[in-house]
Formats: C-alpha cells, sequence, structure tokens
C-alpha cells in the first residue's frame, strides 16, 4: 500500500500531525511520502504563506481576528467562479500530475487547504483513491465547507458534529477518532521516574510552562506572577525556537524564588508531561491533544485570536482546563488549581473521557481496512470467479 501526507505550511500543527500519521503507516509496512502541496504547485507561495501566517499570527493579531470571524460567518461553499474557486481549481490540476505518478492508494490532508484541493479532484472524478481530511483544532475552519467531497473528516471530538451539520458537511463521514500525535504520548511514564529522569525534586508540584515550538505567549510574565505565590513549586520553562526568550528567562533565574529550570527547543515534552500536575500553554490544537491523551491538567494562555480562542472555548466549556485571563491571571489559576489537590484529580478523570491515545494508530489501520476493502470490490468486479 502507499499513502499520500498532503499539508500546507502553517505553524507547525500541521507537519506534527503528518509526521504522526507517517510514523505510523511506516511502521504498518505502508509505504508514504510527504508533500507540501503550495511548495509543489508553486515553490514561492510556500514562503508567502508560511511567513503570512506566522506575521499575521504575531505581529496583527486583532486583524487576523477579525478576517477568521468575517469568514466564518460564512456556511456555504464559495460559488465556482468566484477568485478562490478558481484558484483551488487550478492548483488540483497542478497536483494531479504528482499523483497519477505517486499513484497512492490513500490521501491525508492534514489542512483545510489541501483538503478543499483534493475535493475538486473528487467532485471532478479525477482521483479515485480515499482521501481524509484531519481538523487539526477542537472547531472548524470556516473553509471547511469547500471540502464536501473528500471521504472522511477526522475530528478531535463527537461533539462536532454539530459544527459540521450547520455547514452541510456528511456526518456519515465524521471519524471521531481525535487529532494524530505522536506514539510517545499515548503512553506514560510513572510521574516519580519521569522526575528522576529530569532531575527533579519527586515530591514538590510539578508545573510544565510552555509556549509552543514558535516560542510564542508571554511566558516571561507568568513565569514572574507564578514565582511570586506562597507555594512551593518547581517550574519547567520551554522556550521552544524563541531564542530570545530564552536567553530573558535565563537571566532572570538567579532573582527567582522558584526552582526554576529552563530549556529551548526540546524532543522529550511527552516525558515533561509525566512528570507535571499541570501544564500552561497556548491551547493550540496538538498541544492540547497532547495533554489530553496524557490526562495532563491544563491552565490555557495567550489564545491566538480564531481557531485557538475556539479551542479555549470547548476546552472551558466541557471542564477539560482552566482559562486564564486578564480577570482571572494565570497566579490564580494556579492557586485556584492546587489548593485543593482534588481538584487536579477531578480534572483528571474529565479529561480521560476525551482523551484520544491512539489517533494516528485508529486512523492507520481503519484507512489500510478500507483500502483492502476497495481491492477485494475491485477484483470481485472484474473476475467474479478470481475473487472466490
Amino acid at each position: 500500500m502507499k499513502a499520500l501526507i498532503l499539508s500546507i505550511s502553517t505553524g507547525q500543527g500541521h507537519h506534527a500531525t503528518g509526521q504522526a500519521v507517517s510514523n505510523c503507516f511506516e511502521s504498518l509496512g505502508v509505504v508514504c511520502e510527504t508533500l507540501d502541496a503550495y511548495e509543489y504547485v508553486e515553490p514561492l507561495l510556500k514562503g508567502l504563506v508560511s511567513r503570512g501566517y506566522l506575521i499575521s499570527t504575531k505581529y496583527i493579531p486583532k486583524v487576523a481576528a477579525k478576517a477568521y470571524d468575517l469568514v466564518v460567518k460564512k456556511s456555504k461553499p464559495m460559488p465556482d467562479y468566484s477568485v478562490g474557486k478558481m484558484t483551488n481549481t487550478f492548483m488540483a490540476q497542478e497536483l494531479l500530475g504528482y499523483l497519477d505518478e505517486y499513484k497512492p492508494d490513500m490521501v491525508v490532508c492534514t489542512h483545510v487547504l489541501s483538503s478543499a484541493m483534493m475535493s475538486v479532484l473528487k467532485e471532478r472524478g479525477e482521483w479515485k483513491g480515499i482521501v481524509v481530511g484531519i481538523v487539526t483544532d477542537f472547531t472548524l475552519h470556516p473553509l471547511w465547507e469547500e471540502a464536501l467531497h473528500i471521504d472522511y473528516y477526522v475530528t478531535p471530538s463527537e461533539l462536532l458534529e454539530y459544527q459540521m451539520r450547520h455547514k452541510g458537511m456528511d456526518i456519515g463521514k465524521m471519524l471521531p477518532f481525535g487529532i494524530p500525535i505522536r506514539s510517545e504520548f499515548s503512553y506514560s511514564t510513572d510521574r516519580a521516574e519521569a522526575r528522576r529522569a529530569l532531575g527533579l525534586s519527586e515530591t514538590k508540584p510539578t508545573i510544565l510552562l510552555m509556549s509552543g515550538s514558535m516560542g510564542y505567549g508571554k511566558i516571561d510574565k507568568s513565569l514572574k506572577k507564578i514565582d511570586e505565590l506562597a507555594m512551593d513549586l518547581q517550574i519547567m520553562v520551554v522556550c521552544g525556537n524563541n531564542k530570545k526568550m530564552y536567553k530573558k528567562i535565563s537571566r532572570m533565574q538567579d532573582s527567582l524564588q522558584k526552582d526554576v529550570r529552563v530549556y529551548g527547543y526540546v524532543d522529550n515534552v511527552y516525558l515533561m508531561m509525566d512528570a507535571a500536575d499541570c501544564i500552561i500553554t497556548k491551547p493550540g490544537g496538538i498541544t492540547s491533544s497532547e495533554a489530553l491523551a496524557k490526562g495532563l491538567p491544563m491552565i490555557m494562555v495567550n489564545p491566538i485570536p480564531g481557531h485557538e480562542q475556539r479551542n479555549a472555548e470547548f476546552m472551558l466549556n466541557n471542564g477539560l482546563a482552566l482559562y486564564a485571563t486578564k480577570s482571572f491571571p494565570v497566579d490564580e489559576a494556579v492557586f485556584s488549581l492546587f489548593r485543593h489537590p482534588e481538584r487536579v484529580e477531578d480534572l483528571r478523570h474529565t479529561i480521560a473521557l476525551y482523551g484520544k491515545k491512539e489517533a494516528a494508530l485508529t486512523l492507520c489501520e481503519f484507512l489500510m481496512e478500507k483500502v483492502r476493502e476497495r481491492t477485494a470490490e475491485y477484483f470481485s468486479e472484474i473476475a467474479p470467479d478470481a475473487a472466490k
């Protein structure tokens, strides 16, 4: 069998999801390639889209939020003559050459835009293979109604059914398997053992403070507030790729009261989650899914307006996390969470109802079975006696 992971470079989450699915496919013996659809069609376009996303979310988030809210009000596909639809159609045709040469049995789209491109080809009957789109947030992006013709939609929860109906999407295609994450987040190391491995105290309440792989978020301000709490805590601070923030917090360490360990980019967040009693971070779809899979209580801070704001609303409204705001600052949230230890356990119990530990494996096995079914149907049609 052959699979294609089709993505678009806007943020690290889509890449991480694709990597999780790719690794799982390969472990099951499936040949798998990953392709950035925009880079294939026009290399310059990849850079423009990627930089545009970063600039809009980091430097003009309010403008990005208004644009998102404006688009989210639409619930019908774009007209065939619209610029967006014609662009999708053109790019889909350019992509067809790659598909015809590689001939994957299944295409897994980790971005709504790549899903929309494949939907064009499915609608025209130009591509017959299985196509699945992965919703990488706890909400449906405003453009998912442009991908009505793909075969399946992987969602983080069955609770997205209402939004799917509203957008005219076929809920029979919904696969509420969860957002695919790395296999390391599907199992847990004993908390004391994880703390020993990281050189931490085995008895102190432990906080993991993160800003995401790109280092967004005002984690230095969050750290200062937490440090002022009259509580004996140890804190792991992960700055991601934000070297400026890493240096800033490193310089702060001597003036802090708490035991603070600062890290740059790390590849063992799964172990840090096992060692922690709670995580303080932006509510990105991937990070939230990883925390849920680990059963780790979460305090959400500084969401990117738009999809992350809606992630925060989903988590808060379903009792899965606390949400720090100006009127309920992060230090008060930490105090509220740790004041009664049973509160942490209550959160863990609720999280267990929503966490999806094996989303990647569940998806890959499902798709492989569908390919087998289609292959059997094909041979039964062309050679009934041989199929028997």
